[in-house]
């Protein structure tokens, strides 16, 4: 930042394409960087006797003896003499009867100490208040990063629990429910089994009857095979008992999903906070609002219509809505 301003109307005299850095003393010659490494091996070799060595200056302005040594790029052997205030540029004495008539000057010292100046100014600026600031925002840039990933921990410890507790709680409404599905399905065996056992017995009795039955008819006829015999004897399996189908009916899912979906809780909201601008530690206490649309503007980077506006938004949108109508099903 030491270089006059001056450079920036002086070019390379070589490749007419970089600017100047150096001056030859000997030739008054503007270089650059590179030409001024090719022009010193040219003229400076060692066992090269002519010409006589050359000088090459590097072209900074740290005083008065300095600023001397500039040139004119328009006229190559006069020295800049003045300043020009309107066109903000050293100029030489052909310059000024030439294209600043008229024009208000200064001399090259003064106008090197107020562009030194004010570049000085421009640099404590930079170090002593804007590098500090944007170090303070950056901070807190760091220090947001940290708190959000910690309150997206803590709020996924929260759901998760809160989820472990409405599983815990079903599998107990699920296991009641089983429960007393078997308890159904025993009043169910008891009825079953004694109706078997009841004919069980009866089939029992009638292949008792039929045995005594058949040892009448086999039997060589007697005095008692003419006794007549009981006329009720079958009377109590003319009545055969009744029979049922036994069915349980089967199991219907209740609107719980959809109910938890929709009960579960509201989705963590996201909130994006413009920062007071008089104190880039704090926040404003009012919050406004904004649309999706002007969300997207924010995420955008595009901040023309929110700089002084408190920005907040909620996740809580038609995403949402859609995981729940679609896995509401499926959901436990």
């Amino acid at each position: 930042m030491t270089t006059s301003r001056a450079h920036n109307y002086v070019k390379c005299e070589y490749c007419r394409e970089d600017p100047a850095n150096f001056v030859c003393r000997a030739c008054v010659t503007y270089l650059c960087e590179e030409c001024k490494e090719d022009h010193d091996i040219f003229f400076n070799f060692p066992f090269r006797k002519k010409p006589p060595k050359h000088d090459i200056t590097e072209l900074r302005t740290y005083n008065e003896e300095l600023v001397g040594v500039l040139y004119c790029s328009d006229h190559k052997t006069k020295r800049m003499e003045c300043f020009c205030d309107l066109c903000e540029r050293p100029v030489c004495t052909d310059c000024i009867d030439l294209s600043h008539d008229g024009h208000d000057f200064k001399s090259i010292s003064s106008a090197y100490e107020k562009i030194k100046k004010d570049l000085q100014r421009d640099k404590e600026e930079i170090e002593m208040d804007l590098i500090p600031k944007y170090t303070k925002l950056l901070d807190i840039e760091v220090e947001n990063k940290s708190n959000l990933k910690t309150q997206a921990d803590q709020i996924q410890d929260k759901i998760q629990s809160y989820t472990q507790d409405i599983i815990e709680m079903v599998k107990s409404i699920g296991e009641k429910t089983v429960q007393d599905l078997r308890v159904k399905e025993q009043n169910g065996l008891w009825n079953i089994n004694e109706t078997s056992e009841e004919l069980k017995k009866k089939i029992s009795r009638l292949k008792q009857i039929e045995k005594t039955l058949s040892d009448h008819i086999n039997d060589t006829p007697g005095i008692e095979f003419f006794t007549p015999m009981d006329s009720n004897l079958l009377e109590e399996f003319e009545t055969f008992p009744e029979t049922f189908n036994y069915k349980l009916h089967d199991f219907q899912a209740g609107a719980l999903p959809s109910i938890v979906a929709a009960n579960f809780g509201t989705m963590p909201g996201f909130s994006i906070c413009q920062a007071d601008p008089s104190d880039t530690a704090g926040f404003w206490e009012d919050e406004e609002c904004f649309s999706e649309s002007e969300s997207e503007m924010f995420s955008s980077g595009n901040l023309s219509q929110a700089e002084k506006c408190y920005m907040r938004f909620d996740l809580y949108d038609d995403n949402w809505d859609n995981i729940r109508d679609s896995d509401s099903e499926t959901i436990f």
